[in-house]
């Protein structure tokens, strides 16, 4: 049995073969099934559980419970380990009990044409899977039926309940990093919610204290675009750069200024990396004004600031730059080790270099920032801009024996390899 083969059995579709054969098969070895057959081992417990669907009524519920055993037992290898082989589904007896009461109830739900139940049912099923690692391939097959039986909900209720399992099934899809899979449920649940004009203001996600479904969608569709865009970083441009605005617009319908301060900065990054200074310059306006509107997310307007900053030197807007700095400067003063204001040392010594050649007294001063910054990016692991800080270091100290360097050298060349070796000893190289 193949793993595309497995897809919405059971309480959608027929199952092929006969259905009296199973039942045959069940009840030959006991005319009928009690408690104490089971405990005596006259009977494998899942086919006790199955044959208890059938005689229910619960066929379909009996032939997906069985349809499961045989997908688990063909797809999912065996181990040597006895705990992991007592949880397959044909021996734990705990979920064959969860499942024979739950596939009762959503079967009973059909029979009723209780359609919306029934889809609740299923999906409560799944989630109640997902946490379990060894089981999610079985909770993936339990999302699929749902979100397949939402076909015969009515016309009123389809598209709440089907965004519901859509939300949920991607989210289930972004755990096991499944990104493009997810934001094609996203989407389609997105669009449909939109197509109601207004109706689904008071709609809300499973938990108590449950936030809009609209804006969960969204939220996870940022999420998604967001982790693509990262993906194709290397591939074409304008792929990454669909990613990122559709990540933004996603951003955007979530009304939350912790995810639109951070859309409006990825999105100016992306710009500024085109050499759109300008536009740049927009965005992250907005996502310094978002930041601060959250007040709970300082690292982040220090990273937006410090962007404004280089934004506003490479646009030659360097009153604007400097002003902007000394705001990094204010926000991060009160944190002299952290993370951020490593950052800051880092981008002011960037930015200040040149104005701080003429000015020993500056030099000196954006010397000891770069020290700083070093020392805080070391504490923090960060070897790659400690290591940028240092270099920039190296570098201001050496250039001004550059000129010396240029002038002795033609005379080294021309003399012998000794007098040029000196004259790179002497200037320190």
């Amino acid at each position: 049995m193949s793993s595309q083969s497995l897809v919405r059995p059971g309480l959608t579709t027929p199952c092929a073969g006969s259905l009296p054969a199973i039942k045959l098969r069940l009840r030959m070895k006991v005319p009928k099934l009690t408690a104490n057959d089971v405990r005596r081992a006259r009977i494998l417990y899942y086919e006790a559980i199955a044959s208890e669907l059938y005689e229910g009524g619960f066929v379909n519920a009996a032939y997906l419970l069985l349809h499961l055993i045989e997908y688990e037992d063909a797809n999912v290898g065996r181990t040597s380990y006895a705990a992991v082989e007592s949880r397959r589904l044909r021996n734990s007896e705990k979920l064959l009990n969860y499942l024979g009461g739950t596939l009762a109830a959503a079967e009973s739900c059909k029979s009723d044409q209780q359609y919306d139940r029934e889809v609740s049912e299923l999906l409560a099923i799944a989630r109640e899977l997902e946490p379990d690692h060894e089981k999610r391939w079985l909770a993936r097959q339990f999302y699929m039926i749902a979100l397949d039986r939402c076909v015969d909900c009515d016309p009123t209720t389809r598209v709440k309940i089907q965004s519901l399992v859509r939300y949920y099934f991607a989210k289930f899809q972004i755990d096991r990093k499944r990104h493009l899979e997810a934001m094609t449920l996203l989407e389609q649940a997105d669009a449909e919610m939109e197509s109601q004009c207004g109706a689904t203001e008071d709609w809300k996600t499973l938990k108590e204290d449950g936030e809009t479904l609209s804006i969960a969608i969204n939220t996870l569709l940022f999420v998604c675009n967001r982790n693509l865009a990262e993906e194709t970083k290397e591939s074409a441009a304008w792929i990454a750069e669909q990613y990122i605005r559709d990540a933004h617009k996603a951003a955007l319908k979530t009304f939350k200024t912790s995810i639109m301060a951070e859309s409006y900065q990825a999105y100016g990054d992306f710009l500024s990396r085109k050499g759109s200074h300008q536009e740049a310059l927009e965005m992250y306006r907005n996502g310094l004004q978002q930041a601060e509107l959250d007040g709970e997310m300082q690292d982040l307007a220090c990273s937006v600031g410090l962007a404004l900053a280089i934004s506003y030197h490479k646009l030659g807007q360097m009153v604007k730059s400097d002003a902007m700095l000394r705001r990094v400067d204010r926000m991060t003063k009160s944190t002299e080790h952290s993370l951020y204001r490593g950052h800051y040392y880092l981008t002011s010594a960037t930015l200040r270099q040149e104005d701080a050649k003429a000015d020993p007294v500056q030099m000196d001063q954006l010397m000891s920032q770069l020290r700083l910054a070093a020392n805080i990016f070391e504490h923090f692991g960060r070897m790659d801009k400690s290591l940028e800080a240092r270099c920039l270091e190296g570098l201001l100290r050496a250039e001004p024996m550059f000129k010396e360097y240029i002038s002795q050298l033609p005379s080294a060349i021309s003399t012998s390899e000794d007098a040029l070796y000196r004259v790179i000893d002497q200037v320190g190289f």
